[in-house]
């Protein structure tokens, strides 16, 4: 009788082809559509965001990235300068051969391959100083005569090193760790089941306080949260399959009550399963002044109708009464299945449930909560976050321009309506938000740090001191032109360094247009303009 052979040994070798230093210096963009060749990239120097595939990262210094043929790769530099090391690799895998029975030598088969030799994107690192190191030392060896054989082991003790410390977790968490990986793989596999946080604990052989805390470190939410979500993303693909049904639905990702898996899903997702079945054939309108139309077409899809109920001062009550009457007779004529409306339109709700079958109102007072949900609701996830990726890529090249062209400049926002006169504030508005934290521009004296805006009498307006003043006039019809006079007769007014240089700047609607990703882009374009810094930095 003889013995089988046993199957052959997989190996798996990969071999260093060229280290490089890389440095761009004033470049904002950089883009690799089908990246050609796999490769390890070390960030020495600079900030910004990156997409990768879709999925962003916002880069930093000692930072690695591993990436691999056929990946689509663009970079919004923040920073003057950009330097890296770029490692080159190839990766093999293949079989040992079996000797004959003449005893011949044993040879290794090899062949390329695509099975990715890291986790691809962003690598974490432990230690990242010592892994900078030895790449330095790496490339400083290799302008150098040498060993190739040598030059080999330094790299496959640098790959060794990578291994070593790519993880967040501490040397001691390594076995809880790999039981939080094995829970969520269960979560995963068995969502039709009844999971107790007991069961997966005791799976990944730790107590349940600390199962839960070491969970939310590693995964960023409690089992619990992370659990309902997996279900409600998995019930929305099932409900986008034909001929499914909800009690199918519900018993797949764990509830035996449908009609309590119904209300789960309504209040997760913001609208019914029978909805979300329907998304693609649904009739929407949209009500609202802070532009969910320009939501909706964002994500492809086109409102059957837009209306704005809201009364602006300078309105009679004969012109208010006769908008109403033509918004309601738009609605009604375009017969919609669901009315979304925005925060000032909760008033209206009971009204909007009367003309379709179901309304949602987003009330969220952060337009990017809105916006997500919005997608999550209509099924466009994908197309959300490709959409804010290309924002956030915009958002990193305009804050490196704005710092390159305005140095120390301060800058203030204010409304001038009909009453008084408006200083908005750094934080609670999208607007805000936008110019003071995601542009990073200073705020000029007495822009209030900690709130929404400070309201003033023109004669009362207090020094400001910046270096450029963007006015918006509101509410033109009800006297806001007589305020604006008013306050531009003060003292307080006319000693703004932004008035002596003639740096006042009318802006268009951009409160209402700070509410959606095509408002803030045009938003950035028109401040990059009204500063002058798209011609300073071309």
């Amino acid at each position: 009788m003889t013995n089988k052979p046993s199957s052959p040994t997989p190996h798996s070798v990969c071999f260093l082809t060229s280290i490089r230093s890389r440095r761009h210096h004033k470049r904002y963009k950089l883009q690799y559509s089908h990246f050609p060749v796999s490769m390890l990239c070390l960030i020495t120097q600079g900030k910004g965001t990156v997409l990768i595939d879709q999925k962003r990262y916002e880069f930093e210094p000692q930072q690695l990235y591993y990436l691999t043929p056929g990946m689509n790769i663009e970079l919004s530099v923040e920073s003057e300068n950009l330097a890296y090391y770029s490692l080159e690799l190839e990766h093999y895998v293949g079989s040992q051969a079996i000797p004959s029975a003449a005893g011949s030598h044993k040879r290794l088969n090899l062949h390329g391959t695509d099975t990715p030799l890291f986790p691809l994107g962003l690598i974490p690192i432990r230690k990242s100083n010592t892994l900078l190191h030895k790449v330095q030392q790496l490339y400083e060896d290799s302008l150098q005569p040498n060993d190739p054989f040598k030059h080999h082991l330094q790299f496959q003790e640098l790959l060794l090193t990578i291994m070593e410390h790519s993880t967040e977790q501490q040397p001691d968490e390594f076995p809880a760790a790999q039981g939080i990986e094995q829970a969520l793989a269960y979560m995963q596999t068995h969502l039709d089941e009844q999971l107790e946080m007991k069961t997966l604990s005791k799976m990944a052989g730790l107590t349940a306080s600390s199962f839960s805390r070491l969970f939310k470190k590693t995964v960023g939410e409690t089992p619990v949260a992370y659990l309902s979500r997996l279900r409600m993303d998995n019930a929305k693909e099932l409900l986008g399959q034909q001929d499914c049904r909800i009690k199918e639905v519900s018993k797949a990702v764990g509830y035996e009550d449908e009609f309590y898996f119904s209300r789960v899903f309504h209040r997760t997702v913001g609208v019914s399963p029978t909805l979300y079945m329907k998304r693609n054939r649904m009739r929407i309108a949209v009500a609202s002044c802070t532009r969910l139309h320009d939501n909706m077409l964002s994500l492809g899809i086109e409102p059957v109708a837009s209306i704005n109920c809201c009364r602006y001062p300078g309105m009679s009550d004969a012109e208010y009464e006769h908008l109403l009457a033509a918004q309601w007779e738009e609605l009604a004529r375009a017969q919609p299945d669901l009315i979304i409306g925005d925060r000032y339109h909760q008033g209206f709700h009971h009204q909007f449930n009367e003309l379709a079958a179901s309304s949602i109102l987003l009330t969220s007072p952060d337009w990017l909560v809105n916006y997500r949900k919005l997608s999550s609701m209509l099924g466009r996830h994908q197309e959300a976050e490709a959409t804010l990726n290309q924002l956030a890529l915009r958002v990193t090249s305009a804050r490196r321009m704005l710092h390159h062209s305005m140095e120390n400049k301060t800058v203030s926002v204010m409304q001038v309506t009909h009453a008084c006169v408006r200083i908005h504030g750094t934080v609670n508005h999208p607007l805000n938000e936008l110019i003071y934290h995601d542009l990073g521009l200073k705020p000029g004296r007495n822009v209030p740090l900690n709130s929404l805006s400070l309201e003033v009498q023109p004669e009362w307006l207090p020094p400001l001191e910046a270096d450029y003043v963007f006015v918006l006039q509101k509410n033109v019809r009800a006297g806001s032109e007589a305020i604006y006079e008013r306050m531009r007769r003060t003292h307080a007014w006319n000693s703004i360094q932004a008035v002596q240089s003639n740096q006042v700047r009318p802006i268009p609607q951009w409160v209402r247009m700070s509410w959606t990703p095509n408002g803030r882009a045009a938003i950035i374009d028109e401040l990059l303009s009204m500063t002058g810094t798209e011609h300073t930095t071309s």
